[in-house]
């Protein structure tokens, strides 16, 4: 008979530790792998996180500036404009500006007007000649509550235009948006009415036309630090302006101003029930428009330079 072969006892030891090295690469492998996917997971669901959330004070870091240079920004603007806006020559160079404020109110006035139900039947943003720096038509409507929405619809989209300054990033969109609405405004709600306004209605028009495409090429076109910075300066003059006015509207109730005699949205107010007297209406908006903007700087701009106190006061 054959004798059977005899098992080869050291190579038998030697496969048996090779299948123990390549089980444990398999697992050693495996484990990397399942590493992998948790970092990947959990670096998908911090970018789709951040992804989500609206931006930051701080994202005009990537456009080259800070959310301390958008504040520094803010408020040298603001000091400027307080200096220079009283200059003679340079108070010329605001005009387009004073146009913008203008269409705010006046648009203001009307949108309120639609909103309670009534229609536009003329738009201008140009002085009439007897202290009105523009006129709006509305019939029907509750009148008092479009009556009031100039000088606080002003305030209010002042308040909005300082908010959204913080976010740098947001800027060049803010912009294309004010200029394609104020197109769109000047399309129906003045250009449709040229007719029964004249040549108010016509420099009007002209006027929207050329701040609309303006916004907008700047939307487009500039960078967005310089974008920030249009937009902080069209904030501060909008919210400056409802100041302004409300106070030359305290002056005509008080008659300390020229035209006296001019009627104005706070002597409509007191034509109305329950008859409170022109200067009150006026007192009651300047109030309102110092309580929201400061409430808004404050909010924004303001708590920045008492925490920067703050810290060099303990250090």
């Amino acid at each position: 008979m054959p004798l059977k072969p005899q098992p080869d006892k050291k190579a038998d030891g030697l496969l048996d530790k090779e299948k123990i090295k390549i089980k444990e690469a398999k697992k050693s492998l495996f484990g990397n792998i399942v590493k992998a996917g948790a970092n990947t997971n959990n670096s998908l669901a911090v970018s789709g996180t951040s992804a989500l959330s609206l931006p930051s004070k701080d994202d005009g870091k990537t456009a080259g500036f800070s959310s301390s240079f958008n504040a520094i920004s803010f408020w040298i603007l603001t000091v400027l404009s307080l200096f220079l806006a009283q200059t003679p020559i340079i108070s010329l160079l605001f005009a387009p500006v004073t146009q913008f404020t203008t269409m705010v109110h006046e648009l203001s006035h009307a949108l309120v007007c639609i909103a309670t139900g009534g229609y536009i039947t003329g738009l201008t943003i140009v002085s009439d000649g007897a202290g009105h720096g523009g006129l709006t038509n509305c019939i029907g409507g509750m009148p008092f509550f479009y009556t009031q929405a100039g000088y606080l619809g002003t305030a209010i989209f002042g308040s909005l235009l300082i908010f959204v300054g913080q976010y740098p990033r947001l800027s060049k969109f803010i912009l294309i948006f004010l200029g394609t609405a104020m197109a769109a405004a000047s399309l129906f709600l003045i250009g449709g009415n040229v007719l029964s306004t004249g040549l108010a209605g016509v420099g009007s028009f002209l006027w929207g036309i050329v701040m609309s495409a303006f916004l907008i090429f700047a939307g487009i076109k500039l960078k967005p630090h310089t974008a920030n910075l249009l937009l902080l300066f069209l904030a501060i003059q909008t919210a400056l302006n409802s100041f302004t006015g409300i106070l030359y509207l305290v002056q005509l109730g008080l008659g300390l101003s020229p035209s006296g005699g001019a009627w104005s949205d706070a002597s409509n107010m007191a034509s109305m029930p329950p008859y409170i007297p022109a200067v009150v209406w006026s007192l009651f908006w300047f109030l309102s428009s110092v309580a929201l903007l400061t409430f808004t700087i404050w909010h924004t701009y303001g708590k920045r330079i008492f925490k920067v106190s703050n810290k060099k006061t303990i250090a």
